[in-house]
């Protein structure tokens, strides 16, 4: 009778460690902290000049730091020294998140939460109101299978969610960057484990939306179609630094 109450004090412990760290990360900066970079911040990535709305692709094989640079533009680890500049100053001597609220990340390993498809949106934005979701949802190729599914928006997609794809997992993370009001773009193999005719439509939305928005892109690939958005190539082995 009491192993059910010993379990749910170990939870409860196990609960408030989560949200010690959590704060520790999450808090509102304390008065007399350093102000974040502001959007007409000049911004430079693996020496090459970044204008407001400019689109960098980010190559290299596997293993040579792409993944970091854009884990560090948003505080998930120390940036490598001289890579980021913010107004000449390198990134890696201000705190850590200095600079995240320019950026909206989708990540190649995208976490979701253990929810409905609105509460995973509206990680992005609290504020967002159905017809927001069904627009960023249409731009990630997702909206038809969320239309599909027994309650919309509202439907539960389990832990992690495990009724969805591993493609539609990427993409509703995806619809999720684009939901976040950010003057930059920062995507992460957006592209990885879709078909060809689903990449042409995703890329081809992306294009419209960059265009609409002039939000600026930075964006990591091993494909052609994504880098094909872009101006300008940075290649992290140091063979390619390319515009056009």
């Amino acid at each position: 009778g009491a192993s059910g109450l010993l379990r749910a004090a170990q939870q409860q412990g196990a609960y408030r460690e989560a949200v010690s760290r959590l704060d520790s990360v999450l808090v509102a900066p304390v008065a007399g902290a350093v102000a974040p970079p502001s959007r007409a911040s000049k911004l430079q990535i693996g020496g090459r000049d970044l204008a407001l709305g400019g689109r960098l692709a980010i190559t290299g094989p596997s293993g040579c730091g792409k993944t970091i640079l854009l884990e560090s533009l948003v505080g998930l680890r120390t940036a490598p020294p001289g890579q980021i500049l913010f107004d000449g100053q390198p990134l890696e001597a201000e705190p850590l998140g200095w600079a995240r609220s320019l950026f909206a990340h989708a990540p190649q390993d995208c976490r979701l939460l253990t929810g409905s498809i609105a509460d995973n949106l509206r990680l992005a934005d609290q504020t967002a109101d159905e017809a927001a979701m069904w627009e960023v949802l249409a731009e990630a190729q997702l909206d038809a299978r969320v239309r599909g599914l027994p309650q919309g928006l509202a439907t539960w997609i389990g832990d992690g969610g495990e009724v969805l794809s591993g493609g539609e997992r990427r993409r509703l993370s995806l619809a999720r960057a684009y939901l976040r009001p950010a003057p930059w773009l920062l995507l992460d193999e957006p592209t990885e484990g879709l078909d060809r005719e689903t990449e042409t439509s995703l890329v081809t939305a992306l294009d419209r939306r960059l265009s609409r928005t002039g939000q600026g892109l930075i964006v990591v690939s091993h494909r052609l179609a994504p880098l094909r958005l872009c101006q300008a190539i940075v290649d992290l082995t140091g063979r390619v630094s390319a515009s056009g």
